[in-house]
């Protein structure tokens, strides 16, 4: 059994917008008013509350009428629920976020359908950049995939100048989304540092960078998606580096690392890989650019160099192509798996 979230745009009337404002607005008073009686307990008394004192003081609140009449209790109790997941894993909770409750038909954009197998359990909807979203969080049974097929194993390797080059010698071209948006980018942080504090116009523009932002996340994430979903119908196996992010972002080439968005690539492919039943194997990355792929020879080079050229064995080759070899080599190797010429081994 596997756990999903399906996210849907939705188009609530005005009378519907209203009603999930107040029910966001008053659950952003729950979560600050619980996260309160916490601080004031352990500073005041050294005694910590627990989630299930404060559903009991939840139920006290939704007696005398407090919050919107049409928000029900599970909803109410849904920002409790974070701020203890919060203490408990140290991470603060994201505003605007909600329990949907039954307040009424709301339009949705079906842009893919639900699986017929799989069981809804919760939906929530979420405010981005005045867009509203539903989540459905649903649990499916999903039947692996038996690696019967001939699917050929295959390495990746990340990169700056192309998102990714296969052992195959292809190279795959990322979004740059936020290259592009560059421009845009600067134009509305110009208006917006321009609008004065707390009026209409300085929301306008907040507003407005904030889709340019939610418009990067979603091509990152569509050309995440799209490209993992490719590489697990056409591969058994696939090799990849096992690469620090989060050090990387601190590097010199922070922006061009971050604009790749490899964290999530990584974590999508991850979860797709063993739904589909692909064997997807991390290894080291050291040393996978200056090996070379046909004799195993180190080779330095720096960063700049582009063609790997071996002095042993005279192969001649992309830099990424010979660093997408080894990884396949180190992936296979650290399997102990023969693969023969186009075959894929269960």
């Amino acid at each position: 059994m596997l756990w999903r979230t399906y996210r849907y745009r939705i188009y609530p009337t005005v009378r519907l917008r209203l009603a999930l404002e107040a029910q966001l607005g008053f659950a952003c008073q729950l979560y600050n008013a619980a996260l309160e009686q916490r601080r004031y307990e352990w500073r005041g008394r050294r005694r910590s509350v627990t989630l299930y004192q404060q559903f009991r003081e939840l139920t006290a609140v939704r007696a005398a009428g407090l919050g919107p009449a049409n928000m029900n209790c599970s909803a109410m109790r849904d920002p409790i629920r974070r701020l203890d997941r919060a203490f408990a894993a140290f991470f603060r909770l994201r505003d605007g976020r909600l329990a949907l409750p039954g307040i009424g038909q709301i339009k949705v954009k079906w842009h893919r359908s639900l699986p017929t197998s799989a069981v809804v359990r919760l939906v929530t909807v979420r405010r981005v950049a005045g867009r509203w979203y539903a989540c459905f969080s649903l649990r499916a049974s999903i039947s692996r995939r038996i690696l019967a097929k001939k699917l050929p194993p295959v390495g990746l390797d990340l990169g700056i100048q192309y998102f990714a080059t296969l052992s195959t010698g292809e190279p795959i071209f990322g979004p740059r989304a936020y290259r592009v948006a560059m421009r845009k980018l600067r134009l509305a942080q110009r208006r917006l540092s321009r609008r004065q504090k707390g009026s209409c116009g300085r929301r306008a523009a907040r507003l407005l960078l904030a889709r340019h932002f939610e418009r990067i996340r979603n091509l990152r994430y569509d050309h995440a998606h799209k490209l993992t979903r490719r590489l697990v119908s056409d591969f058994g196996l696939i090799a990849v580096e096992d690469l620090n992010v989060g050090g990387l972002i601190r590097g010199p080439l922070a922006k061009d690392v971050a604009d790749q968005g490899w964290a999530a690539f990584l974590t999508i492919l991850e979860y797709k890989a063993a739904e589909a039943g692909t064997r997807l194997i991390r290894v080291p990355p050291g040393g996978t650019s200056q090996t070379c792929s046909g004799c195993g020879v180190l080779v330095p080079k720096r960063l700049s160099e582009r063609i790997h050229r071996c002095p042993a064995c005279g192969l001649v080759i992309d830099r990424d192509t010979n660093a997408a070899r080894n990884i396949l080599r180190l992936g296979l190797s650290r399997q102990a798996l023969t693969w023969p010429t186009g075959a894929c081994v269960a």
